[in-house]
């Protein structure tokens, strides 16, 4: 009877030194702090990936349209435009709904940009360009506007009668997450990034 109740006393004993073992508690708190610390570092440095590469593509699109506008147009049928009939004079100004009904005229790749012909060697001169800043830039990405609103005068004889309005813009892109945890997102799509500028009187 005293034999058992010393077993039983013995085994209480083991028990709740068991319990009040302290032992690996500070690296179990360790591991669970650095995890989540890791999990927040990782997170910002793919956030701030995405951030740069969205600054290099934006800067990317300024660099891109300044080429075009120095540039022969992309849109063929601008580029020695002659507006001396529709403007109804030399020196007057095209009508705006003269060139694409007064809608922008759209260029992309392997396109004919609204009817006005495609010049393929420009559009790759400015994907180039646009290229040499941020390479993930592919041709399907690339878009080059003319927007004809007013600009310009028929009869000039250094080129185009219009000096559109020019946008090179880039969508779909894509951007990577490298952090496993966030490569549920690696899909992401950047939002769309575009530059304007007014279309030079002459071309170099």
């Amino acid at each position: 009877m005293i034999k058992n109740r010393n077993n039983i006393l013995i085994k209480t004993i083991r028990k709740n030194r068991f319990f009040q073992n302290r032992q690996g508690g500070t690296a179990v708190e360790f591991a669970l702090v650095a995890s989540l610390f890791l999990a927040l570092l990782f997170g910002i440095l793919d956030f701030g990936r995405l951030f740069f590469d969205w600054n290099k593509a934006a800067k990317a699109t300024e660099l891109g349209v300044r080429m075009a506008i120095v540039s022969d147009m992309v849109a063929v049928g601008l580029q020695d435009y002659d507006g001396l009939i529709v403007a109804g004079g030399n020196g007057l100004p095209v009508p705006v709904s003269a060139i694409n009904g007064g809608q922008p005229v759209i260029c992309k790749s392997g396109g004919n940009c609204n009817g006005y012909g495609f010049d393929q060697a420009g559009f790759d001169k400015i994907l180039t360009r646009m290229q040499g800043v941020y390479p993930q830039i592919q041709a399907e990405n690339l878009v080059v506007e003319y927007h004809h609103i007013g600009f310009g005068f028929s009869g000039n004889p250094y080129g185009s009668d219009i000096s559109p309005n020019v946008t090179v813009r880039l969508e779909n892109m894509q951007f990577n997450f490298l952090f496993p945890g966030l490569q549920t997102l690696a899909t992401l799509t950047m939002p769309e990034l575009k530059a304007t500028l007014t279309g030079e009187d002459f071309r170099n």
